[in-house]
C-alpha cells in the first residue's frame, strides 16, 4: 500500500480545487479538517504561507464576534463595535473581533450552466435531446432550461450547399429569437450550445454569416462533429463570440471520414480533431458516430464527474481530461478528382430522390 507524505496530500486537496473551481477560499482549520491534519500543525502552517508567498494564494484577514453565544463571521465594513448578528455591543463589554486568517486560492471559480441549446444531426429526429434535457434537469441544483431545436429529418438535404444556408438562417434566426427571450428572463445572453454531426456544420455556417456577427455564445460541445479541421475556432473565442470550444471524437466513427465526399464545405473534425489552439479535442476510443447519445453514456457524460458536465462548469485552465489529444498538424482534405467524382454521384443521387424528398416534406413536415 502506497503511503502519501502529508505535503502530496495537501497538494492533492489543492489541486482539486483548483480543478474544480470550489473550496477556494477556506480558513486553516476547514483546510486541516478537509486533508485529516491538525489545524495547528507548523509544518501545514508553512505549506499554506508558501502558498501566499509563492502567489499561488493570498491571505485574507477576517474577523468573528467574539461573543461566546454568536461567533459568526462579521461581515467586510463593520463597524468594529457591535455585531449586525447578535446585536451585542461587544466594545462596551471590553470584548474585541477575533482575527482570523483565511486563504484564497488563485483560481476560477466554477460556472453554472445557465442555459443550453441542443441541436441534432441529419436523419435525425434526436431523441437524445430529451434524455439530455432530462438529465440536466435531474442532475443540476438549479434550473437550467434547455431549448431543443428541430430542423426536421435532414437526409438528401445535406448534398446541397444553398440548402445547408437555409438551414444554417434558420438556425440563426432562432438562436438570436432565443437570446432575446432569455435577456428578457434575466438570464445570460450567451447560450451553452451541444450540437451533433450535421448539426456542428449548420452551427459553423452561422457563425461564418455576417448576419449573425451579434450572437454570442458560451461553451460549445461538438460530438461527431463534420466541421472541417481548419475551421478558425480561434478568431471566434478571440473575438468573444465563444468561450471554449470542446471537441468530443468517437475513435469508431466510420461516417464522419466521409462527410468531405459528399457534403459540400465540410469536414472530418469529429475524427481527426481541431487545429485551432484554443479547442479542446477529447477522444473515446470506445463511441461510434451517435455513441455519445446512448442513453446509459449520456448519463455518464452529464454526470458530476463526466466529461461534459466537467467541461460546461468547471475552470478550464485546469481542466485536463482523460483522452484529450493533439490533432496532427499536417491534415488536408482529400484529393479534388475523389470530391469532385464523389459530389457528381452526390448531385445525381439529389436530382433522384429530390421529388420523393419533397412529398416527405409535404407529408411530414
Amino acid at each position: 500500500m502506497i503511503s502519501h507524505s502529508p505535503e502530496t496530500r495537501w497538494e492533492t486537496e489543492i489541486a482539486r480545487r483548483l480543478e474544480q473551481g470550489q473550496g477556494l477560499e477556506f480558513s486553516r482549520a476547514q483546510f486541516a479538517q478537509a486533508v485529516d491534519s491538525q489545524a495547528d500543525d507548523s509544518t501545514l502552517l508553512a505549506f499554506l504561507d508558501s502558498l501566499v508567498n509563492s502567489a499561488r494564494a493570498r491571505r485574507i484577514e477576517a474577523y468573528r464576534c467574539p461573543m461566546r453565544a454568536c461567533g459568526k463571521m462579521l461581515p467586510a465594513g463593520a463597524d468594529g463595535t457591535s455585531c449586525p448578528y447578535c446585536h451585542s455591543d461587544y466594545k462596551e463589554q471590553g470584548e474585541a473581533p477575533i482575527a482570523e486568517h483565511f486563504y484564497r486560492l488563485n483560481g476560477e471559480i466554477s460556472r453554472d450552466i445557465r442555459w443550453v441549446i441542443v441541436i441534432h444531426g441529419m436523419n435525425s429526429r434526436a431523441k437524445w435531446q430529451e434524455e439530455f434535457s432530462w438529465e440536466i434537469a435531474n442532475r443540476l441544483s438549479y434550473s437550467a432550461p434547455v431549448l431543443i431545436y428541430k430542423y426536421g429529418w435532414a437526409t438528401i438535404d445535406v448534398l446541397a450547399r444553398w440548402m445547408h444556408r437555409r438551414l444554417a438562417r434558420n438556425l440563426g434566426e432562432r438562436i438570436r429569437i432565443a437570446i432575446r427571450q432569455a435577456e428578457k428572463s434575466h438570464r445570460p445572453t450567451a447560450p451553452d450550445i451541444v450540437v451533433h454531426s450535421f448539426g456542428s456544420h449548420l452551427l459553423s455556417l452561422v457563425l461564418q454569416n455576417p448576419a449573425f456577427d451579434d450572437l454570442r455564445f458560451g461553451r460549445i460541445i461538438t460530438a461527431a462533429s463534420i466541421v472541417r479541421p481548419d475551421f478558425d475556432w480561434d478568431r471566434h473565442i478571440a473575438c468573444g463570440r465563444i468561450e471554449a470550444i470542446l471537441n468530443h471524437v468517437g475513435d469508431k466513427d466510420r461516417a464522419v471520414p466521409f462527410a468531405q465526399f459528399f457534403i459540400p464545405g465540410a469536414g472530418p473534425g469529429g475524427r481527426a480533431g481541431y487545429l485551432a489552439k484554443s479547442t479542446l479535442n477529447v477522444r473515446t476510443e470506445s463511441f461510434g458516430h451517435s455513441g455519445f447519445f446512448i442513453a446509459e453514456n449520456l448519463r455518464v457524460l452529464i454526470s458530476r464527474e463526466g466529461l461534459w458536465h466537467g467541461f460546461l462548469t468547471r475552470p478550464l485552465a485546469h481542466f485536463h481530461p482523460e483522452g484529450a489529444f493533439t490533432p496532427k498538424p499536417d491534415w488536408k482534405r482529400a484529393p479534388l478528382p475523389l470530391r469532385c467524382v464523389a459530389r457528381l454521384l452526390a448531385w445525381t443521387i439529389f436530382c433522384a430522390l429530390a421529388p420523393l424528398s419533397w412529398l416527405r416534406r409535404r407529408l411530414d413536415p
